[in-house]
């Protein structure tokens, strides 16, 4: 998931190895083409998502291009008195980890990150994918073994309550992650930013009114053309909100609600245990610079038992990863809807990602981030547009359009 223990692979994706670790209340008004303004921006992800407030020992990541926002956010986080640890890497050195170091060394404990862990208070991470085809030829045992102790790390990071901030969730505007949504670089950018300039008050609102029907409600039934057909139970359980705002709330409920992902703007429940029954279908998704093509996920039992696409490198190679998976891989790990109405998905394009209003995304495996207690480090979730979610019979998505309540 998503440094961000959410770990949110694009879709059916494993997490990312350890070593690879990497709203806005005010309007922030420009285009693709524009440098957007990082001060204005670092000071409001600071100042208001997620509250630092003297004292505060805040953890900031992220990649080499990134400098001169993480510039913004320390600076950001000195003037109000806490202090900020930048923490940068370049994503190509995750390649460079597995030619020159032992595989013997994967298993080994991240104790300085650990250690960290207990010391930090605030974490802001940059997630965003250059090269995402960088490991395809690395062993699945490796990868497993590697994602498994940045996953104790994410882990302990969580269940401290530290407060967390992911600036990215699946639309960093980078030219890989373009060219995975058949975008261009400046369209994903400008999908980006107007998902970080949306109204947060109206946001809130649409979250926690989806929020109220999902807390009412006892079976969700999801549907979609292609052949989707799943249902769960819900009853009394515990629903989340990203809404852009870690709040005064949100930080006395604990984990895990302190933490967001921005673009903000997604309602979710992890569904009772052994309750979910039926299949998802998957018409196309990208996958380690490589793209997953028809795939049918099978649920029974609330575990899942059976996967197919059509045969290709990339399905090989993610069947090779999910082998080397720890059991709890299959288990059904949450239900998410997207309530963004500054994010659409363009016609024609292939954007697979949690928050446009009216897409809902399941996911097998990993859910501590959701609430759940599944903290493996394996994680592959599906999001689907276009499809039509109904809780007791009730209406919130309708062919991919959120019915506000």
């Amino acid at each position: 998931m998503k440094t961000s223990l959410k770990m949110k692979p694009s879709v059916l994706a494993t997490v990312r190895s350890s070593f690879a670790l990497a709203g806005l209340l005010a309007t922030i008004a420009l285009t693709a083409a524009e440098k957007p303004d990082y001060k204005t921006i670092a000071e409001r992800i600071v100042g208001q998502s997620v509250n630092v407030k003297e004292g505060d020992r805040v953890v900031l990541r992220g990649d080499v291009r990134d400098l001169d926002l993480l510039e913004e956010l320390s600076f950001a986080v000195w003037r109000r008195g806490a202090e900020p640890l930048q923490l940068v890497q370049r994503e190509k050195s995750g390649r460079r980890y597995f030619n020159e170091v032992p595989a013997a060394r994967d298993g080994a404990p991240l104790g300085f990150s650990l250690k960290l862990a207990e010391l930090e208070t605030v974490e802001i991470s940059i997630n965003g994918a250059e090269a995402p085809g960088l490991l395809t030829d690395v062993a699945p045992a490796r990868v497993a073994a590697t994602t498994k102790r940045g996953n104790d790390a994410a882990n302990a990071r969580l269940k401290r309550g530290v407060r967390l901030v992911d600036i990215g969730n699946g639309l960093y505007p980078t030219e890989a992650t373009a060219k995975n949504y058949g975008l261009t670089k400046d369209q994903l950018a400008t999908l980006f930013w107007n998902g970080i300039n949306v109204d947060y008050t109206k946001l809130q609102a649409t979250g926690a009114a989806v929020q109220s029907v999902f807390k009412k409600g006892k079976v969700a039934r999801l549907t979609h053309p292609n052949g989707t057909d799943l249902t769960m139970r819900i009853e009394g359980r515990e629903v989340g909100v990203s809404d852009g705002v870690i709040s005064a709330e949100d930080i006395a409920k604990g984990p895990p609600h302190t933490q967001v992902w921005l673009p903000a703007g997604e309602v979710y429940v992890v569904p009772v245990i052994g309750s979910v029954e039926g299949k998802i279908v998957i018409d196309r998704v990208p996958f380690e610079g490589d793209e997953l093509v028809g795939v049918t996920l099978t649920a029974k039992g609330g575990k899942l038992v059976a996967h197919t696409a059509k045969a290709g490198a990339g399905y090989e190679r993610w069947k090779a990863l999910y082998a080397a998976a720890p059991a709890a891989k299959n288990d059904f790990a949450y239900l998410d809807v997207g309530i963004n109405p500054n994010v659409t998905v363009p016609a024609g394009s292939k954007l697979n990602t949690w928050v446009p209003a009216g897409t809902v995304s399941v996911g097998f495996g990993s859910n501590v981030w959701a609430g759940g207690t599944n903290t493996e480090s394996w994680g592959f979730a599906a999001s689907l547009n276009g499809c039509t979610l109904t809780i007791d019979g009730k209406t919130v998505v309708d062919a991919g359009k959120l019915k506000t309540p």
